[in-house]
């Protein structure tokens, strides 16, 4: 038998220390995979940080100047901080960086409230398009209701003239329609028997004294007047006085004769009344012409005037219209309304529109002008084309430039001043007027110039300056846009062809004393553009026909006029900001400009521009509030779009970057 004589090996003791790193060692083997997801997953989320990051402290200290010394620069519409020198991808939200131009000077040009640009991604997305500012037919359009009434001019009261009895209605209902000269009635009266007899008894008693004395004549003959007329008075007409003469025995009954044709819409008598003298027997309306009592709100009132032409259209006949002009405008507001009474003459030949019936009025009121033509317009022989400027100022405008310019350099050039005095002459002989004799008073004052040292010539130089000013704001160079500045050092004002300034009244002392204080161009608009040539309807001030038709509503021939165009913008174009209204303007692809503009009252689908915008100015029209909305919920884009790299900055001392 065998004894194991080996001892049992000791169990090894583990420690805490122990348990805590055979955790970890587990831990490593399980979770390294967790791990190393949620790391790769911190990463990829904050991998633009990182970059961008990366960018800003490995951008060199001198970017921006790099920047500024070129003329265009690339920046990111949705980080507008973000500004390269090349094109490439926004380091943060991965987006190709747009191209702009850049300026030396953040302000933005005169009139301009802000600045926005788009990119090319967003002007297609949002649909945004531009319709340019042009010259228009406009007419203010002015809905309305109203009442038909009778016309008042086309009413008669027949009333009795003489006391009596109705003994027969010849008219005895109302509603009967009846002609001038046509018998009402026939009143007996005891008054008008008697009255008949005295004439018949003067009658023949004038005739049997054949060999009475020119006084008795006389005396007779007026008792027949005076029998005659007080029977014209009752209403007895002339022929009737005739046949009571023939026939030698007076009338028992007078008849009562309409002096008008129309309807009966009141009868106040029947048959064996009693009637005193002045009693109301009949109304009687002619309906071939009616009134409408239009109801026109306060602020709608301007350029409504007597004459106006309006649509009219009644329930009754939804499908035809009538023509109307407007005969009388109320001098009051109703207070409970506050509207103004237009009371229109409508012709109603066919008796379709009748007194109480609900209307609708369209007033179109024509925003420019309307000047009637006897004849098309035709230039004479030797006569400017009208609307042309009548003075072309640019030559003399170039000579005026000439002579100054050596005003700077503290010289006098006399060719140069003589040439002046020549183009002022020239201009001056083309004709009478007061833009001639402007003319005429430079070339009085240049010629003064001549054997004057420089000190005197400056100060004739002022007043030269002064004059061209006034002449070239009447009548401005075509082509030319000069600057007006203005010295208060000399406290004179003189033109320049450039915005650079130049004094020729201080010279070398101080060239560049000054300031520009304003800009005179000449309008590129022409007659054609500002104005049309046409036939007329006034019920349709917008339109213009080419042959003298009639109207197609009132069937009056149409009148030849000349109608002036309005500078005007589509209705979306302009937004309403509660203190102001607003435009954008694109100036080039995606950059719109935010001008102020004041605009008359709504005409159609345009607004006419009173101020604010010239004619060829294209405005956002299609999405002009989502150029709005960028504008305001991205302010700073507008703010660094212009200045942000503009200009060269000092770099700070040392080496530090900047981030």
């Amino acid at each position: 038998m065998t004894v194991d004589t080996k001892q049992p090996t000791p169990q090894k003791h583990v420690t805490v220390l122990g348990r805590l790193w055979w955790f970890i060692e587990i831990l490593n083997v399980r979770l390294r995979f967790i791990f190393l997801m949620v790391l790769v997953g911190f990463v990829v989320g904050y991998w633009e940080d990182i970059t961008n990051h990366i960018d800003r402290w490995r951008r060199p200290e001198t970017a921006p100047d790099v920047v500024a010394a070129q003329e265009i620069e690339y920046y990111c519409a949705m980080h507008p901080n973000i500004i390269r020198s090349e094109p490439g991808k926004c380091p943060i939200c991965g987006m190709p960086l747009v191209k702009r131009a850049k300026t030396s000077h953040g302000e933005l040009p005169e009139g301009v409230l802000a600045r926005q640009q788009l990119t090319p991604l967003k002007v297609r997305m949002g649909r945004i398009s531009t319709t340019p500012a042009e010259y228009r037919l406009l007419a203010r359009e002015i809905r309305t209701v109203g009442i038909v009434a009778y016309d008042e001019t086309k009413r008669a009261f027949i009333a009795s003239r003489i006391k009596g009895r109705v003994d027969k209605l010849l008219v005895n209902y109302v509603g009967q329609y009846v002609h001038q000269g046509d018998p009402l009635l026939s009143i007996y009266s005891p008054e008008l028997l008697t009255a008949q007899q005295e004439l018949i008894v003067a009658a023949r008693r004038s005739g049997a004294t054949e060999k009475a004395d020119d006084f008795e004549r006389q005396t007779k003959q007026s008792l027949i007047e005076a029998s005659r007329q007080k029977l014209l008075l009752w209403g007895i007409t002339e022929e009737q006085i005739q046949e009571i003469l023939q026939r030698g025995t007076p009338q028992t009954h007078l008849d009562i004769y309409s002096p008008i044709a129309g309807f009966v819409t009141e009868k106040k008598t029947l048959e064996g009344h009693y009637v005193m003298e002045g009693d109301d027997l009949y109304t009687i309306a002619n309906l071939s012409n009616v009134w409408m009592e239009a109801k026109v709100f306060e602020d709608e009132a301007g350029g409504v005037a007597v004459g106006t032409a309006v649509e009219v259209i009644s329930s009754a006949y939804p499908n035809e219209v009538f023509a109307g002009k407007i005969t009388f405008i109320a001098y009051v507001v109703d207070p409970a309304t506050r509207t103004v009474s237009a009371r229109v003459e409508i012709a109603n030949p066919d008796l379709k529109l009748k007194p109480g019936m609900y209307a609708q009025a369209v007033i179109r009121v024509p925003v420019g002008t309307v000047t009637e033509l006897a004849s098309a317009p035709t230039a004479q022989e030797g006569e400017a084309p009208v609307g042309t400027t009548p003075l072309d100022t640019s030559a003399l405008v170039h000579a005026y430039s000439a002579a100054i310019a050596p005003f700077v350099n503290n010289e006098s050039e006399p060719v140069a001043i003589q040439s002046l005095v020549d183009e002022a002459q020239k201009l001056a002989s083309g004709g009478q007027g007061t833009p001639f004799d402007r003319a005429r008073a430079i070339a009085d004052t240049a010629k003064q110039l001549a054997g004057k040292n420089l000190a005197e010539q400056r100060d004739i130089l002022k007043k030269i300056s002064e004059q061209l000013i006034e002449l070239v704001r009447a009548s401005a160079p075509s082509g030319l846009k000069l600057f007006v500045a203005h010295c208060p050092m000399v406290n004179a004002d003189w033109l320049q062809e450039s915005p650079k300034i130049g004094n020729p009244f201080l010279g070398k002392e101080m060239p560049s004393c000054g300031e520009i204080t304003g800009t005179i161009e000449a309008s590129a608009v022409t007659d054609s553009e500002q104005f049309a040539t046409g036939y007329y309807c006034p019920v349709y001030p917008d339109r213009l026909f080419n042959k003298p038709e009639l109207c197609p509503i009132d069937k009056f021939p149409l009148r030849l006029a000349k109608v002036e165009k309005t500078l005007s913008v589509p209705l979306s174009a302009v937004i309403n900001t509660g203190t102001r209204k607003v435009v954008y303007r694109e100036t080039d692809p995606g950059t719109f400009d935010m001008l102020e503009v004041q605009i008359g009252k709504r005409a159609g689908e345009f607004y006419p521009v009173l101020a604010g915008l010239k004619p060829g100015d294209h405005v956002a029209t299609a999405g002009a509030f989502l150029v709005d909305a960028e504008n305001r919920l991205n302010p700073a884009a507008s703010a660094q779009f212009f200045g942000a790299s503009g200009g060269p900055q000092q770099a700070p001392s040392g080496g530090a970057h900047k981030h």
